[in-house]
Formats: C-alpha cells, structure tokens, sequence
C-alpha cells in the first residue's frame, strides 16, 4: 500500500523533473529515471526510450527556448492499481519569454506516469502524455 510520504516523495519526483529539465541539471535529471524508461505521446508519433532520449529531447527543448522552457504541474493524484503506482496530473509548458510580458503557453496537456519505488527513491518507469492541441517535433 502506497504512504502518505510515498505521496510526498512521488510529488518531489515530479518538482524534480521540472526544475532540473528547465534549469538544465542533466546530471540530476538522468538519475530520475529507470535505465528501460519510456515516455509516449498519445495520438503523436513521438516516443523516447531509454534514459539518453529523455535528456536529449530535454536539452534540445532548452536550446530553442533559449534556456526559458517551463513545465507547470496540477491537479495531481496519486494512485495504485494493481500494484501499480501512477501519478497522474496536468501540464501547462510554457515559453518563459526574455523580457515581461512575453511569456506564452506553449501546449497543454495531461500525464499519466508510472512510478516506481527503487533503493534511491522514486523513478520514472513510463510516461504517458496526452496533450491538448496537436503538433509535431522534429526531435
């Protein structure tokens, strides 16, 4: 059965996430995940597996945002089913612009991650994301 500080940790997993890959700590965001870790898009054509996509696709985000990509998290629950955990929750990213008032949402969406409980804490083992709009990377 999944604990309050499970629920605390898995929180500061997804806090993790977004500061290290918005702030560029590649080093801190790679240990975040399991080394089989997958994350999909649904509807999309866009998958990374393994480790070394996610922090590729985390670094080339920074490269055209110029350093002011955001990930925004909300609405999260936590829940175990059949002996599974997954957190799931709403993401709004946005372009932090360079100067005020030039900021803008950039897509929307939904994840649903399953999370796992591994000696150095909770890992990402796959993620899920449903996104509000329709688009395409080439990334």
């Amino acid at each position: 059965m999944i604990t309050i500080e499970d629920k605390i940790a898995i929180q500061e997993l997804l806090a993790r996430f977004a500061h290290y890959s918005d702030y560029g700590n590649w080093a801190e965001l790679e240990k975040l995940y399991l080394p089989e870790v997958v994350t999909e898009t649904a509807g999309m054509d866009m998958t990374y597996k393994g480790i070394g996509p996610q922090i590729e696709h985390a670094k080339e985000s920074d490269r055209q945002t110029e350093g002011k990509n955001r990930h925004l998290y909300y609405n999260l629950y936590i829940e175990e089913q059949g002996g599974e955990i997954f957190a799931n929750y709403y993401v709004t990213n946005v372009n932090a612009g360079a100067t005020p008032m030039a900021s803008k949402i950039v897509v929307s969406g939904r994840h649903r991650d399953k999370v796992v409980k591994t000696a150095d804490g909770w890992k990402f083992a796959h993620r899920l994301v449903t996104f509000d709009q329709s688009f395409s990377l080439d990334f």
